[in-house]
């Protein structure tokens, strides 16, 4: 098996390992990494408070959400690798400008932290919502789901270096530049740096080909017999029905992993005064946790399907929230957060190849951004509400109630894709 495993790993082309390698520099500095670290406790230092976290967050996320379903369409007009190339650029745009705040006047540095996160939300955006189609275009059946699970796991393998680097790093400037530890100046150094080396992230695809999935080939290219019957092919209209259900879906599942991964080492820091050495040792180790379990997707799927996957990785992740209610201490925190990565990148790799294999080559770019939409907004309702919610009832409710919606995303899931067979969701993909 593992041969075999391996033996697929080989298959992978040209463009495919260029596209990993601009993935495993996100995971490294931004989503997850150096930046998923610090930037909270970067505002924290700058003399921000929870709202405020929340509201930049959420900015970004409703960013990221409202440029989503433009970034589809352009992707289907003007190409899938000239959207993502296009927003890396924006997205190192924003890295390297976000940590310069501190030489903004204090009349107007919120303004300018919250304007930052546009060019990075937009990028993101270019990037997340092209990404899928460029893969499927790139792979065939055989190395697919292998190809969609090292995606899921390059992003938190690399932030798990990342993370370590970012506990690190601002204890490093502190000592060589003889700055204060606990003021902003070591996470802004840290910050910049990371900024600056996502920028080979941008010649990695430029060095990409466009590519493209004929029509005919869409049947015969779906993993699992039950989604062949979804595929629309060049269908003039869309399947809004189907579009709707997967965003629906995505919407309320992201529910739990977003509040985690915006309230998570805010939760450490403020409330259980862990130092940050040790929250980026936690984070880490719930990175390298995720990235292993995604490598173990496409065994899972192979056994249980997609879909069964996505359902089962969603109600682990659920019962992975119960130590991080119940418990305030760190271990246990660290241990739901290890599990929830692990289960939310298995999840996240199963549901990319599902929801892509559903629909034709046509519809591909619209089902990325209505999902990555969906996305977005879950994203920014979660940090938002929390910004406010957490100070007035605590983190318990806050990590219940982001629980809470991802149970009830699981059970759309699941009717979904009750009738065996997918008859159900055969009915509202407009097939």
């Amino acid at each position: 098996m593992i041969g075999n495993y391996l033996r697929t790993l080989r298959l992978f082309n040209r463009n495919v390992r260029l596209y990993l390698v601009s993935g495993a520099l996100i995971g490294f500095t931004t989503a997850g990494g150096i930046y998923g670290v610090l930037l909270n406790l970067y505002l924290l230092r700058l003399g921000y408070g929870l709202e405020f976290i929340g509201i930049i967050s959420a900015t970004g996320a409703i960013s990221f959400a409202a440029f989503s379903l433009p970034a589809g369409a352009l992707g289907r007009r003007l190409g899938t690798r000239w959207m993502m190339t296009a927003g890396m650029v924006l997205i190192v745009v924003g890295n390297i400008s976000l940590p310069l705040a501190e030489f903004v006047s204090s009349s107007w540095q919120a303004e300018y932290l919250l304007l930052t996160r546009l060019p990075r939300a937009m990028g993101f955006a270019m990037y997340m919502v092209n990404a899928s189609p460029f893969l499927m275009g790139a792979t065939s059946a055989q190395e697919r789901t292998h190809v969609f699970a090292v995606q899921a796991a390059l992003w938190p393998l690399a932030g798990f270096a990342g993370s370590l680097a970012g506990g690190f790093l601002p204890g490093f400037f502190s000592s060589i530049l003889a700055i204060p530890a606990d003021g902003p100046e070591p996470y802004r150094y840290t910050l910049f740096v990371a900024g600056a080396l996502l920028t080979p992230a941008v010649w990695a695809l430029l060095n990409t080909n466009e590519v493209g999935v004929k029509p005919q080939q869409e049947n015969e290219e779906s993993a699992e017999p039950q989604q062949a019957k979804l595929v629309s092919g060049d269908s003039a209209s869309a399947p809004w029905g189907a579009i709707v259900f997967i965003a629906l879906v995505t919407l309320f599942q992201t529910a739990g992993f977003a509040g985690i991964q915006t309230f998570f080492n805010v939760y450490l820091d403020e409330s259980l005064a862990v130092s940050t050495g040790l929250i980026g040792t936690l984070t880490a180790t719930g990175q390298l946790f995720g990235g292993i379990a995604a490598l173990a997707t496409p065994v899972l799927a192979a056994r249980l399907g997609h879909a069964r996957l996505v359902l089962w990785g969603s109600l682990g992740t659920i019962f992975c929230f119960i130590p991080l209610v119940a418990l305030s201490h760190w271990g246990m925190a660290g241990l739901a957060f290890v599990g929830i990565s692990a289960l939310t990148t298995i999840r996240f790799a199963a549901f990319a190849v599902y929801q892509q294999e559903m629909i034709g080559t046509r519809w591909r770019s619209m089902m990325s951004g209505a999902t990555s939409m969906a996305s977005g907004l879950s994203f920014s309702t979660i940090s938002l509400v929390g910004g406010y919610l957490v100070p007035s009832l605590g983190y318990s409710s806050f990590f219940f109630l982001s629980a809470a919606l991802t149970a009830l995303g699981t059970i759309i899931f699941w009717i979904f894709n009750r009738v065996p067979g997918g008859a159900f969701a055969t009915k509202f993909s407009g097939t």
